[in-house]
């Protein structure tokens, strides 16, 4: 491997079997197609992206709605998505999200910057990562935004994390009973919580993030900033969250990351073993991936011969 991602890690951390498969083995498992939920909120990131840098920047090809779409959006799920992706922005623009987004990205000092591939190597481990907003704010604030769709194909009512500065729910706004707002660098946060309270993969993907853009491990400089969309479609609810990480948090994660890499450079994917049995393992399993490879390769010629 030549990197690691938040996916990959958060991959390894649950199942190193799925890892090896995914990232390692010599006939790699076919990644899983994506699904409604996951086109619908790729939908919504490619509507709001290119809304924002169109209003800061003007137009670009770059962030023209359909190029983001086209490179988010899996094929089979456009026509869907399409639709949905737009109905989810309408309702987030309507509720007043995007007004007080365009408050927030009008402090930056400098352009913000949007959809960015970053990579560098941490503690001794390459990373790489793609943050959806950074800027620097005029206080000197480093903010990093993120959006979430969760649950809008699902019969039942999502409910936020908790610790949101505010939730928008049918016309009413609210805060959330763990929440102490207090004015950080020109931004209001919530300081009764931080994010790996509310939840962890958040945590460690945004924590990655900041590093990735210059920021120390253990900063406490960064406002960690996540639009949260909660479904179902009939019944949207929009939850804002601006928080920070704790850094004794992000030093215990870094420590995780290093025995990971550690495992993949030592060949020695299966900690719970020794290091020939792991390795037999994994080769036992590559074999095991090749067969199911050779079977769907002829399930596919009897389709089209």
């Amino acid at each position: 491997m030549k990197y690691l991602s938040p996916t990959s890690i958060k991959l390894f951390t649950q199942d190193a079997e799925a890892f090896y498969l995914r990232y390692m083995a010599e006939s790699r498992a076919p990644r899983e197609p994506q699904t409604l939920p996951m086109a619908a909120g790729a939908a919504f990131d490619a509507y709001v992206k290119s809304y924002l840098f169109e209003r800061l920047f003007g137009p670009s090809d770059q962030f023209k709605l359909e190029t983001i779409f086209e490179s988010q959006v899996e094929s089979g799920n456009r026509d869907w998505a399409w639709e949905n992706g737009r109905f989810i922005f309408e309702a987030y623009k309507k509720a007043g999200c995007l007004g007080d987004l365009m408050v927030e990205l009008n402090q930056a000092v400098g352009d913000p910057r949007f959809e960015i591939t970053v990579s560098d190597e941490i503690g001794g481990v390459p990373l790489l990562g793609k943050p959806d907003v950074f800027f620097i704010n005029k206080l000197g604030a480093r903010v990093i935004y993120d959006w979430k769709v969760n649950g809008y194909c699902s019969p039942r009512l999502k409910s936020p994390m908790r610790g949101y500065t505010k939730l928008r729910d049918q016309g009413k706004v609210k805060e959330h009973v763990d929440c102490f707002l207090l004015l950080f660098k020109g931004i209001m946060i919530n300081v009764a919580l931080f994010l790996e309270d509310g939840n962890r993969d958040w945590a460690d993907q945004l924590s990655i993030y900041g590093w990735l853009l210059g920021e120390p491990v253990g900063s406490e400089e960064i406002v960690y900033g996540i639009d949260q969309i909660c479904g179902p479609k009939d019944r949207l609810r929009f939850a804002t969250h601006r928080l920070r990480i704790r850094p004794d948090y992000q030093f215990r994660l870094l420590e995780l990351i290093q025995d990971i890499w550690r495992s993949i450079e030592d060949d020695w994917i299966f900690q719970d073993l020794e290091k020939e049995e792991s390795q037999e393992r994994c080769r036992l399993l590559g074999m095991e991936m090749a067969f199911e490879g050779l079977e769907r390769e002829d399930e596919f010629k009897e389709m089209t011969s």
